[in-house]
């Protein structure tokens, strides 16, 4: 089992290899949290045109993504692209997102065009 602090930690390295696999197409983007201020959604573009809402679970279901999508429609009115990236367990990241009035769950790569790359480490190493 997974304690929360473990769980916490998941959430966020998955939203730092986010923001780093999609800093090639948007050099302006950011985390929130990074910024001081919690918005109900992960990473953001300066223009606050295209948001995106990081989810790192066990596992997920159709219910759960559609709610997340809904939730982050509710707290970005303005945003013109809104991307719900998610991964589960040993499983490619992959994005969920709506297209004219349906939803559409595709892999990183198809959407963004890019390989989906873990983060550097930010860590000190010894010499």
């Amino acid at each position: 089992m997974t304690s929360v602090r473990a769980a916490k930690a998941k959430g966020s390295a998955f939203e730092y290899t986010c923001q780093h696999s999609l800093s090639k197409l948007y050099p302006k983007i950011y985390r929130t949290a990074e910024r001081g201020f919690q918005r109900q959604f992960d990473l953001c573009c300066d223009e606050k045109e295209v948001v995106f809402e990081c989810k790192r679970l066990k596992g997920i279901s159709w219910n759960q993504l559609v709610k997340f999508y809904e939730k982050l429609t509710d707290v970005t009115p303005t945003a013109k692209r809104r991307y719900l990236l998610f991964q589960s367990n040993r499983q490619p990241c992959l994005v969920f997102y709506i297209v004219y009035d349906g939803y559409v769950i595709k892999t990183f790569k198809d959407v963004f065009m890019t390989e989906f790359e873990k983060h550097p480490s930010t860590r000190v190493t010894k010499k």
